[in-house]
């Protein structure tokens, strides 16, 4: 009955949208760090810029270059857009004041600082865009896949799991030429015997059985590369070397990316050639962890030359992300780390895709179910209360299909509950990618 104002009675309030689900989340954050001459505030250097704070198309005019043209961010905006990517956000590197100083050795040096600044900030996948694992012009011991991967491992173990997706040089240096045949294969042998990249040669056995001697992707208290494999001093608690190289993909292709930047760049064409990395990203983002982009369909792009799968195995078999045209579209040959993988018996853990993220979403759910019991007494209780939520959560996992099985144990010595310290020790069976498949086919009379 109604209440009135004069008269005892309850008030009642129906209230609606409890039953509401929130959305999913739109995927994995893509950062672009990248050069623009824009004057545009929100292209300001060193300040991310997320394209959900307007769209597209906003954004995109706003990362021109303040002659109006085209900059590398633009093109790499819509290649992961198109790739799947749904949270993006850009970074400028390029210091108001510098100029035309763009050379790989001032990049690096812009790069090195936008590193610095986002090991405060939340990322998931970054791209450096406009820079090349093989780049010959870089002085010093320096690498951008060595800059990068130190910064995804370095972020992760700051409580930022990150990824990081670098690109190679093409095997035509026009804009929108097509390689031939014969570049294709020079390209390929190039990539395959580490010309340029030799610290990135983690698949040949050099300087003892089992050991990738010329590697150096591995973590060093400087942060800076070492000059071999054996130079890597940061080990893991077994004592192996920590490898770095599990932190990034190497994206190895000739690509045309048909966009809105390539109708603005080439009205005729509508096309113009890129590395794939940005495109590479966009599909990472777009799946869970448990499924890998191998075999995969990369949006928005074609191949200037096709690969043989002989050539694209070659590639696969030195640790290169390459695609592949087939009959539904461009696909990810393989989708690998650049984990050292030397043979099955002498490799890393990590040298799947797949593999790295489904560990990284094990190691986010246990840290952030662990978060609710800081502060709390340490003891018997509330491990147990804590064993209990990280076992709900990991099952949420496995049930999802990403683990297969996983044990852990939470433990406390009497010297850690007196430092408030406690450790849990967690074992995973990741659900491994299938890779190959074996048809056996015979024939009977009838």
């Amino acid at each position: 009955m109604p209440t009135f104002a004069n008269l005892p009675g309850a008030t009642v309030e129906i209230i609606d949208q409890g039953l509401r689900v929130s959305k999913p989340p739109s995927g994995p954050k893509v950062m672009l760090l990248g050069h623009t001459t824009s004057e545009n505030i929100s292209a300001s250097g060193y300040i991310p810029y997320s394209i959900a704070n307007s769209n597209i198309s906003t954004a995109y005019s706003a990362f021109k270059n303040s002659d109006g043209t085209v900059s590398e961010m633009c093109k790499g905006l819509y290649e992961a857009y198109i790739g799947g990517a749904r949270d993006i956000e850009l970074m400028n590197v390029l210091p108001a004041a510098s100029g035309s100083s763009t050379t790989d050795d001032n990049r690096y040096g812009y790069l090195d600082r936008a590193y610095t600044i986002l090991q405060n900030y939340n990322v998931d996948i970054v791209v450096p865009l406009g820079v090349k694992l093989d780049s010959s012009t870089l002085t010093g011991n320096r690498s951008f896949g060595y800059q990068l991967a130190n910064f995804c491992y370095q972020a992760t173990k700051n409580n930022n799991t990150c990824i990081g997706v670098i690109g190679v040089n093409g095997a035509t240096t026009s804009a929108s030429g097509t390689p031939t045949l014969e570049e294709i294969d020079s390209w390929v042998e190039n990539l395959e015997n580490f010309v340029n990249v030799t610290e990135y040669n983690g698949s040949v056995a050099s300087g003892g059985e089992g050991t990738p001697g010329l590697y150096r992707f591995v973590a060093t208290s400087t942060e800076t590369m070492p000059a071999t494999y054996a130079g890597g001093d940061v080990t893991d608690s077994k004592g192996n070397r920590v490898d770095i190289g599990a932190y990034i993909s190497v994206v190895a292709t000739n690509v045309r990316a048909a966009n809105d930047a390539a109708i603005d760049l080439y009205p005729t064409l509508g096309y113009y050639n890129a590395d794939g990395a940005a495109s590479y990203a966009g599909l990472i983002s777009a799946l869970p962890a448990k499924s890998a982009p191998t075999n995969k369909i990369v949006q928005g792009v074609t191949l200037q030359t096709g690969l043989s799968l002989s050539q694209a195995n070659r590639l696969a078999g030195s640790r290169y992300v390459t695609f592949l045209s087939k009959p539904k579209g461009v696909v990810v040959a393989s989708a690998m780390t650049g984990a050292y993988n030397i043979s099955q018996y002498y490799r890393s853990d990590f040298t799947r895709l797949s593999t790295v993220r489904i560990v990284h979403d094990a190691v986010n759910y246990v840290r952030e179910t662990a978060d609710q019991f800081i502060g709390e007494p340490n003891n018997a209780p509330q491990r147990n209360a804590m064993a209990t939520a990280i076992e709900n959560s990991l099952k949420t996992m496995q049930e999802q299909g990403a683990l297969r099985r996983f044990n852990f144990n939470v433990y406390a010595s009497p010297t850690d509950q007196v430092l408030g310290k406690a450790t849990v020790e967690l074992v995973l069976v990741p659900a491994f990618e299938l890779q190959t498949i074996t048809v056996y086919v015979a024939l009977t009379a009838e």
